[in-house]
């Protein structure tokens, strides 16, 4: 096939990625309905926030196993598995909230909702998996477009709840489950890994000193040259999952079973290629890429593993409260500064949030990634930093939602929060990466998200609990809470001490990446 109608197929794959991941991140969006949903099913405050916890659960608890399969099997297979589960998770919840009180119960809930949070990471996981191997040498930014659709996807669907269906939940619902499980499935059939011309070919080089070649590996590392064919079959790779790598060399070419953020090779010369000496230790410095593989059981035995795990807990969870409950939020501020308001305004006003939260967050993304490559190329900081200033913001937006009364400033909390959350994901899949290696980070990133369970579920039940113990039972049935602030308040307390622990773990971190460079850069000089 001429090489111009490939370079056709692969933009169209990647647009192919990008409708795919717009599909993906209807999870953030529950926060718009679920005030509605307990309300029509007279849930408490906490029964509500388990069936948007296991939403999440559903995601990150299937980031192993789902990288797993994209990495042995392609991406297109994950496609089909999360389109059906969007469908079977989203449909039930939709014929619950039509049939009211008593016609499920909320473990189902709980289940649908965790179908959904599966669907939307193996079809998300798909989506990026394509786009990186369709670009191996801009790879940065094929991978962009699908991220900042999954960042936006909340947006874009409570822009429609509030456009199209003000004040209707049901049919909000039944369009979720219609769209996000036909947009992955239509897009199946245009998204294809399209083989690489020669052109892209790594060529190994020829006079590598010796120093730099070392390695230390256990049994079953693939052995193979690093010259690759143009296109490599899905199932094919060879790598042990418990391995431990260093080695100067070219990256490889990309295949179904690479990881889908491994960097593509760089011709930027020295600048391009320096290793920055703060965050790169226990390495040889110089201009060769220097490759590490650390996986599996091996990273139980890593310090830096449980601190980048613990920090990643702290401030997803931090985040992932005010995700998943700005919505009540937003009741409860109105309930108190207006309580004669009209309930479609107030629903209009809980997907103002998650817009903004959506919105806030993509940029967050955005100016994470950026900026990360300028501090870390051009100043040689580390990209911890960026961390910091995450867990910075993230404290901002605690202060903010302990003191904020009036729902109209209740946008202070949503966009510092959005941010922080968008800063966060925007650095810290490069940071694992860079400490553990670029061929296992889909199962790496995998379990790290498990921190994010942990910690969303502890916070988003402790918020419930906290609205519920205020809240009061109406003669119809349903809760509500009308005092305010009060409702929720206590909850921000617990959050802000985990982001204020987060900013000193980062610098902890940081402190000790800085000791461990000195020490790495003495032995290099003294060997």
């Amino acid at each position: 096939m001429p090489e111009r109608h490939l370079r056709i197929a692969r933009f169209v794959s990647l647009a192919a990625s990008t409708c795919i991941s717009l599909a993906c991140g209807t999870n953030y969006v529950y926060s718009a309905y679920a005030p509605q949903l307990a309300t029509r099913l007279h849930l408490t405050a906490t029964e509500s926030n388990l069936i948007g916890t296991f939403g999440n659960l559903g995601m990150y608890l299937s980031g192993i196993p789902s990288g797993i399969l994209v990495d042995s099997k392609g991406p297109r297979l994950p496609l089909l598995i999360g389109a059906a589960a969007l469908l079977i998770g989203y449909y039930p919840m939709y014929l619950a909230m039509e049939g009211g009180k008593g016609s499920t119960n909320v473990f189902a809930l709980c289940f649908f909702s965790a179908l959904t949070g599966v669907g939307s990471c193996c079809a998300f996981g798909g989506a990026m998996k394509a786009a990186a191997l369709n670009f191996p040498q801009n790879r940065g930014t094929a991978t962009a477009l699908p991220l900042a659709a999954f960042g936006l996807s909340a947006f874009f669907f409570s822009f429609i709840s509030s456009w199209l269906f003000p004040g209707n939940t049901s049919d909000f619902l039944l369009v979720l489950c219609l769209a996000t499980s036909s947009i992955v499935f239509i897009s199946f059939f245009f998204l294809r890994v399209i083989p690489v011309p020669r052109a892209y070919s790594a060529i190994p080089p020829l006079d590598i000193p010796r120093g730099n070649r070392l390695r230390r590996t256990k049994s079953g590392e693939d052995r193979h040259s690093p010259v690759m064919s143009s296109y490599v079959e899905p199932g094919t790779s060879t790598t042990s999952h418990d391995t431990i790598v260093a080695v100067a060399n070219p990256d490889p070419m990309p295949d179904e079973s690479s990881s889908f953020l491994t960097k593509s090779s760089s011709s930027g010369g020295s600048e391009e290629n320096r290793v920055d000496a703060e965050s790169n230790y226990g390495q040889a410095v110089g201009n060769s890429d220097i490759h590490i593989d650390i996986r599996g059981w091996a990273l139980a035995y890593k310090p830096e593993f449980w601190l980048l795990f613990s920090l990643l807990g702290l401030l997803t969870g931090t985040g992932l409260m005010t995700i998943n409950n700005i919505g009540h939020s937003v009741q409860a501020l109105w309930a108190k500064f207006a309580p004669d308001e009209h309930p479609d305004y107030v629903q209009g006003q809980q997907s103002l949030h998650v817009s903004i939260l959506s919105l806030c967050s993509f940029c967050g993304r955005m100016l994470s990634g950026v900026s990360s490559d300028i501090i870390h190329r051009k100043y040689g900081l580390q990209r911890l930093w960026l961390i910091v200033a995450s867990a910075s913001i993230f404290s901002l937006a605690q202060l903010c939602a302990l003191t904020v009364e009036n729902p109209n400033w209740l946008w202070l909390v949503s966009s510092l929060s959005g941010l922080g959350y968008g800063v966060l994901f925007g650095v810290y899949p490069t940071i694992i990466s860079e400490e553990f290696g670029l061929h296992g980070l889909s199962q790496n990133w995998g379990t790290m998200t498990v921190s994010a369970v942990i910690s969303g579920q502890i916070f988003n039940i402790f918020y419930g609990r906290v609205y519920d113990d205020h809240s009061v039972i109406t003669p119809e049935g349903p809760r509500e809470c009308n005092l305010g602030l009060e409702c929720y308040r206590s909850s921000y307390w617990i959050t802000l001490g985990a982001a204020l622990l987060g900013l000193v773990t980062a610098l902890g971190t940081i402190q000790r990446h800085r000791r461990r460079s000195g020490y790495a850069s003495i032995s290099t000089h003294s060997a």
